[in-house]
């Protein structure tokens, strides 16, 4: 496992945790502030924390320990000493047993001094007692807002190039992904056809529009983007941790939200206007998001010109997924939430399908909803 001396103790338990449970999930994986990281050498043992008595401070200010703050790079003077580290129970005696014990290689980094801003500074409420203590990993703020407004051109020139290289330099290696994720979600092929649920969807969403005698296509697309893209699709990109049992950490939550801003200015019809004000970050996809947006358009009319899809049909498609995925859903618990909705909105509902002709269906439904909520009248 490979650290670095601008590590906090914080960092390099996440990263020695990463390696021991790469294959764990989150969920099973000892929590960071459960565990307890202790150096031990030949001549004895310390316990290395993000605060203690040898916090480096100024004024309100707390500079958070790093390896480098324990001297981990410097050797003994024999030169052989192995550095070997322990996790234990958090607040423990450390004299139980080890969670886990490795060797680890430490990297001499003292040359590197800036981060990006948001993994560098944080807030620590109550840190060491006192409620107005502010900690910092490597830079202060302060200096940051004093190179920022200061009179001198080439200190703003400096941080400015620092943070810029790594945004396009970050953005460059994410680009095949989110090209990817864009051609996978928004695309179809005789290998791939559109899923029948959302030919369905697409398909009432047009059926709505022309009872209503809507004819703007931007309303049209704006209807199928806000049920299809920004319902599902920009949720699961935002937050991963709803599908996959993971951690995000404050860093891809950062990136991620570029990437979700991006799709959704690709998936609005109207022109984005940039100013001089615009964030860095939204501007990082100004090129493609003019080639999404023609892709995105490409798979909307490709699925309008499909063969309308009927409601016999899609009841048959639904029934068969359902026998295939029985034993990942509850099913009383899914009728649980409609008969809430139901049971809410029943006015609604009945008003609804009597306007839509189906008088039938509304008896039926005003006799599900007494025999849920036999307060109902």
């Amino acid at each position: 496992i490979k650290l670095l001396d601008t590590d906090t103790i914080s960092q390099a338990k996440e990263k020695i945790l990463d390696a021991l449970y790469k294959n764990t999930p989150v969920s099973r994986r000892p929590q960071l502030g459960k565990v307890d990281l202790e150096l031990r050498r030949d001549t004895g043992a310390a316990l290395l924390c993000d605060y203690d008595s040898s916090n480096t401070r100024s004024g309100e200010w707390v500079k958070v320990n790093t390896l480098g703050h324990y001297k981990l790079g410097c050797r003994s003077h024999s030169g052989n000493e192995t550095l070997r580290f322990k996790l234990a129970p958090h607040h423990s005696d450390h004299t139980v047993d080890t969670v886990s014990k490795f060797n680890l290689a430490v990297l001499g980094t003292s040359d590197v001094r800036v981060s990006s801003t948001s993994s560098l500074l944080h807030y620590e409420e109550g840190c060491r007692g006192k409620e107005d203590v502010r900690s910092f990993h490597l830079v202060r703020p302060f200096d940051m807002s004093s190179v920022s407004s200061s009179n001198d051109p080439q200190g703003h020139k400096i941080m400015s190039e620092v943070f810029l290289t790594r945004l396009l330099a970050t953005k460059r290696i994410l680009q095949p992904y989110v090209d990817d994720l864009i051609k996978v979600v928004f695309s179809s092929s005789s290998e791939k056809p559109v899923p029948k649920a959302i030919k369905y969807l697409f398909d009432f969403l047009d059926l709505q529009a022309a009872n209503m005698g809507i004819s703007d296509p931007d309303v049209l697309h704006t209807w199928k983007t806000n049920s299809l893209f920004l319902r599902f699709w920009v949720n699961v990109i935002k937050n991963p941790e709803f599908v996959f049992d993971i951690h995000k950490s404050a860093t891809v939550d950062s990136c991620l939200s570029v990437i979700s801003q991006a799709y959704i200015d690709a998936c609005s019809t109207s022109e984005t206007k940039y100013t001089k004000d615009t964030p860095s970050s939204k501007l990082l996809y100004v090129n493609e998001v003019r080639g999404y947006k023609t892709h995105i358009q490409q798979y909307y009319n490709t699925i309008q010109s499909l063969p309308k899809m009927e409601k016999m049909e899609m009841d048959e498609y639904l029934k068969e997924g359902t026998q295939t995925n029985q034993q990942y859903f509850v099913t009383e618990s899914a009728l649980y939430e409609l008969a809430k909705y139901g049971i809410m909105y029943s006015a609604e509902v009945a008003a609804a399908l009597n306007e839509d002709g189906l008088t039938d269906t509304v008896q039926t439904f005003e006799d599900v909803v007494k025999g849920l909520n036999p307060q109902h009248n």
